[in-house]
């Protein structure tokens, strides 16, 4: 009887220090959980913000590709009209050449007979 009631104590204490650990594990477990739900929601949230980030990123990226497409158009535009303007420009100074000869022949007649004389020189000789 005695050792019936020594291993009923122990028996007790041990039921005792065992529910008090399940109580201490199931609080442990309790707030991992809580932890866990945050933590979740956090992800969830995180990846819906990096779905809105990469639609923005394509966006932007769309963006910046039509302005390239932009600067390209542009740049051979600029590209024509300068090549056009070095042509018009040669013109320009071929025509501005043929005047000044005209004009220097109309009111230079020694250039016009290619011997430095003036009329009135050429007719002595």
């Amino acid at each position: 009887a005695v050792v019936s009631t020594q291993s009923t104590g122990m028996l007790r204490t041990a039921h005792t220090r065992v529910k008090k650990q399940l109580s201490e594990k199931s609080g442990e477990l309790e707030h991992c959980l809580k932890r866990l739900d945050v933590i979740e929601e956090e992800v969830y949230t995180l990846r819906k913000r990096v779905e809105e980030l990469k639609k923005e990123l394509s966006t932007r990226e769309d963006e910046v590709d039509l302005r390239n497409n932009q600067v390209r158009k542009l740049q051979r535009s600029l590209d024509e009209c300068t090549e056009q303007n070095e042509v018009l420009q040669a013109q320009n100074s071929s025509l501005e050449l043929r005047l000044r000869q005209r004009t220097d022949a109309m009111f230079n007649p020694t250039q016009r007979r290619g011997n430095g004389l003036s009329d009135a020189e050429s007719e002595d000789e």
